[in-house]
């Protein structure tokens, strides 16, 4: 096994984005949530690193990256995640792995470049557009973030969201990691990704019905932005996707309060696919 890592800074339109490549076997692109980097899928791919080529990708405004400074779109992240690829000579369909935002990114790059996803699994990824009832309670917070920068009110509700009260008691170590991501990301750039990622962000119900690649949904049982009746409404419009459920409370809770789980969960889909998510389906 092969777990020497190798990290690049490869330009593409959206910054110079960090990607670091662990492993040798079958490539797996992942991709972070908004607020955090790619550190947050250090749990998880210590379970999957053994028979994988894993390519984390720093998002723009994230990690150890640079982002341009001027609002983006997801069709332009899941432009920059091929231009990633193509630097890197991986040529064959990846097995994309994408956590809220990087599901979000996965999606729009197998609808767009069908190609270069062999399947898609997405983590606390809502496909709707914020409502406006969302939309009025995130505008001051992002504005507040652009005023006075990660203030603890601030990053307190993001942490909420992303991790969920209870793992600040039962994971104490890995809830400070992330919320240091946040407290120590560029300002400039994250203030650039909150708008485009959170404020601007379309839905993707029109692009669901394009992507041929199968798809599996993992909804954290208690995330406050998406639910499984949702997940499994996108779901049906979709080709070949299903949509399930495991523990958490937020967008990366399962990365962190059970890793191992997670893995067990992705490597049996990854495994046969379209089977895993008939039995899914069959279930539901």
């Amino acid at each position: 096994m092969d777990t020497h890592s190798i990290t690049r800074t490869i330009p593409t339109s959206v910054g110079n984005l960090a990607v670091h490549v662990t492993g040798n076997g079958p490539p797996t692109v992942l991709w972070h949530s908004l607020f955090v980097d790619s550190t947050t899928w250090a749990p998880l791919r210590s379970h999957l690193v053994a028979d994988r080529q894993l390519i984390s990708i720093d998002g723009p405004g994230h990690g150890a990256g640079t982002a341009v400074q001027r609002r983006f779109t997801m069709e332009e992240c899941a432009e920059a995640a091929i231009a990633v690829l193509d630097a890197l000579d991986v040529t064959e369909p990846v097995d994309w792995v994408g956590n809220a935002w990087g599901g979000h990114v996965g999606l729009v790059a197998a609808a767009h470049t069908p190609d270069r996803c062999r399947t898609v699994i997405t983590i606390g990824t809502p496909t709707q557009a914020l409502t406006r009832r969302e939309r009025a309670r995130i505008v001051p917070m992002v504005w507040a973030y652009r005023i006075a920068g990660p203030i603890p009110p601030l990053t307190n509700a993001v942490m909420n969201v992303l991790l969920g009260k209870e793992l600040s008691r039962t994971h104490p170590q890995q809830f400070r990691a992330v919320s240091r991501t946040l407290r120590q990301a560029p300002r400039r750039g994250m203030h650039q990704a909150m708008q485009s990622i959170m404020l601007h962000r379309k839905g993707l119900d029109p692009l669901l019905p394009r992507i041929g690649a199968p798809t599996l949904m993992v909804v954290p049982r208690a995330d406050t932005m998406i639910s499984i009746e949702q997940a499994r409404a996108a779901a049906a419009t979709m080709p070949h996707a299903a949509a399930t459920t495991v523990d958490g409370a937020g967008h990366i809770t399962p990365l962190i309060a059970d890793p191992a789980g997670l893995a067990d969960l992705i490597t049996a889909f990854w495994r046969d696919p379209v089977g895993y998510l008939a039995t899914i389906s069959t279930s539901a």
